[in-house]
C-alpha cells in the first residue's frame, strides 16, 4: 500500500496526552498506522511519493467512534416516534421490527447504517447487539469500517415490562452456546477491525443464571460484555420490582461490573451505583439523541458531570435510526453539553473539550482500544476524519473545538480513513454503493413495515395525497 499524506490541515485536532491542537499541520501513514504528526513543512518533505490528501481549509482529529449503535435497526427509522413509553417502544416498536426481518434486510439495515456513520466522520461503532451478526459482520468486512458487534441473549420471555417476541427467547444455555461461537468465529475478523463481545441487551430480561455464566464466558475469551442499564425510569422500576435492586447493584452482586463492561444510556443510577460504577472502573455510553426524543429523562435526571468528576470514562453513541432517529457522533456532542449547560443552569459545567475527548480516546477506551486508537500518535492505527470547515456554520474559527461541538455536524465530514484505507474522500463514499443501496432500503422497508403491522406508526396527522 503506498503512504499516505494528510497535508496544510488548518488543524490537527491530536488528543494526545498534551491535547496539541497543530496549525497547518500533516499525518503521515504506513500500511495502516501512523508515522508521523507535525507541522506539514516539517511532515511533508519525507514523504514525497506518498498519495496525497490536501485539507487546506479543513480539520483532521482521530477517527471519531459512536459507542452505541443498532445496525438491524436502521429500516425501522420513524417507527418509533412517539412511542409514549419504555415498554411500548422496546416490546412494540424497536423489536417487533427487528423480529420481522431476515437475513437480505438485515444485511441491507447494516449497510445502510455503515453508511451513514461514514457520511458522518464515524470510523468504529459498538452495537449491542441483534440476532443477524454474520451479516453485520459482513457489512463492516464491506465498508472498511471498525466496529464491535455482539449476539442478543434472552432466557426470559416474559417480564413486567412485557412479553418478548417468540423468536426472541432462548433456553439459557443454547442462548450462551450461541453467542460464544459468535464470538469464538468473529473476534478479530478483517484485519482485527471487527471486535465481538457479549450482550446483556436488556438486562431484566436475563436471569441471573445467564448473566453469571455470560461474564465467566467473557472472562474466557478474555472480550467485553455490553448492555443498556439504568436506561430510563420504566426499566428501572422494573429492576427494582423484579430484583429489589437497580441493574447496577444487581450486576454487582452477581460479579459482573468490571474494566471490561460498556454500559449503555445510564441515566437513572442512584449514588450508591454511581460509586459502584467508578470502583469497579466501568465505562459508560450516553446516549443524548436517544432521550431528547423519547423523553427518557437521562439530562434531567443524569448524573453525567458526576461521572466526570469521579473519573469514568464516558464515550456517545448515536443508538439507532429508531431511537434517536439520526447517526451523528458530533451532533451527539452538542446534544449532550447543551442538554447539561440547560439542566444544571451552568454553560462551564461540561467543556466543549470534554466532548470532542468523549467521541475520540474515551470511545476508544470504552471498547478497549485505547492503546490503538482515539489520538493521532505515532505507532497507532491510521483511524482520522477530515472535516470540511470551509462551511458557513464553522466561520469564523477563533476556539475549533468550540465550533466543531457548538456549530458543526457530521455532514461536515469530508474524508474518513480507517486502518490506512480511505473510505469517503472529498465527500464520495469508495466502499458502499450508495445509489443500489438506497433502492434496495427503500424496496425492503416497504415490504418490512406491513410484516410487522406497523403502517400507521410514523403516519403524520397531516393528510399524504
Amino acid at each position: 500500500m503506498p503512504d499516505v499524506l494528510v497535508k496544510n490541515a488548518d488543524y490537527v485536532v491530536t488528543v494526545d496526552r498534551d491535547r496539541r491542537i497543530i496549525r497547518d499541520g500533516a499525518i503521515a501513514i504506513s500500511g495502516n498506522k501512523i508515522v508521523a504528526v507535525g507541522k506539514t513543512q516539517e511532515v511533508a518533505p519525507r514523504y514525497p511519493n506518498a498519495d496525497v490528501i490536501d485539507a487546506r481549509g479543513k480539520l483532521a482529529l482521530p477517527g471519531l467512534f459512536d459507542t452505541h449503535i443498532h445496525n438491524a435497526q436502521q429500516l425501522g427509522r420513524g417507527l418509533a416516534d412517539e412511542a409514549i413509553s419504555g415498554p411500548e417502544r422496546l416490546f412494540k416498536r424497536l423489536w417487533v421490527v427487528e423480529s420481522h426481518m431476515d437475513a437480505g434486510d438485515a444485511l441491507c439495515a447494516a449497510r445502510l447504517c455503515q453508511l451513514e456513520l461514514i457520511r458522518a466522520g464515524t470510523t468504529c461503532f459498538a452495537d449491542p447487539g441483534n440476532y443477524f451478526a454474520a451479516e453485520t459482520a459482513q457489512a463492516v468486512g464491506e465498508s472498511g469500517m471498525r466496529g464491535m458487534i455482539a449476539r442478543t441473549v434472552f432466557d426470559m420471555g416474559q417480564t413486567n415490562m412485557g412479553s418478548l417476541p417468540k423468536n426472541f427467547f432462548e433456553p439459557t444455555d443454547t442462548a450462551l452456546g450461541r453467542a460464544d461461537d459468535m464470538v469464538a468465529e468473529m473476534n478479530g475478523r478483517f484485519d482485527g477491525r471487527l471486535k465481538a463481545w457479549f450482550s446483556m441487551r436488556v438486562p431484566v430480561a436475563c436471569s441471573d443464571d445467564l448473566l453469571r455464566k455470560l461474564g465467566a464466558l467473557a472472562a474466557m475469551r478474555g472480550v467485553g460484555i455490553i448492555g443498556h442499564a439504568c436506561e430510563n425510569r420504566d426499566e428501572t422500576t422494573a429492576s427494582h420490582l423484579k430484583y429489589g435492586m437497580g441493574d447496577i447493584a444487581r450486576l454487582e452482586k452477581l460479579g459482573l461490573l468490571g474494566p471490561n463492561m460498556l454500559l449503555l444510556h445510564m441515566g437513572w443510577v442512584d449514588p450508591k451505583e454511581l460509586m459502584l460504577v467508578q470502583k469497579r472502573d466501568v465505562k459508560v455510553s450516553l446516549s443524548p439523541g436517544a432521550t431528547f426524543h423519547h423523553a427518557m429523562g437521562n439530562i434531567n435526571h443524569g448524573k453525567t458531570p458526576e461521572m466526570l468528576e469521579l473519573g469514568v470514562t464516558v464515550s456517545l453513541g448515536s443508538d439507532s435510526a429508531m431511537s434517536g432517529n439520526f447517526l451523528d457522533a458530533i451532533r451527539q456532542t452538542f446534544l449532550l453539553v447543551g442538554g447539561f449547560h440547560e439542566a444544571r443552569l451552568d454553560p462551564k459545567i461540561i467543556r466543549p473539550e470534554v466532548a470532542v475527548e468523549m467521541i475520540t480516546i474515551n470511545g476508544a477506551r470504552s471498547m478497549l482500544w485505547d492503546d490503538e486508537l482515539g489520538s493521532l500518535e505515532v505507532g497507532k492505527k491510521a483511524d482520522i476524519s477530515i472535516l470540511n470547515t470551509q462551511r458557513p456554520e464553522w466561520q469564523p474559527i477563533y476556539n475549533p473545538i468550540a465550533n466543531l461541538v457548538y456549530c458543526a455536524h457530521g455532514g461536515c465530514a469530508d474524508t474518513v480513513i480507517v486502518d490506512g484505507k480511505i473510505l469517503m474522500r472529498d465527500g464520495k463514499v469508495l466502499t458502499l454503493n450508495e445509489t443500489d443501496l438506497y433502492e434496495e432500503a427503500k424496496d425492503r422497508a416497504a415490504s418490512l413495515v406491513k410484516r410487522a403491522g406497523l403502517e400507521q406508526a410514523a403516519a403524520s396527522i397531516w393528510p399524504l395525497q
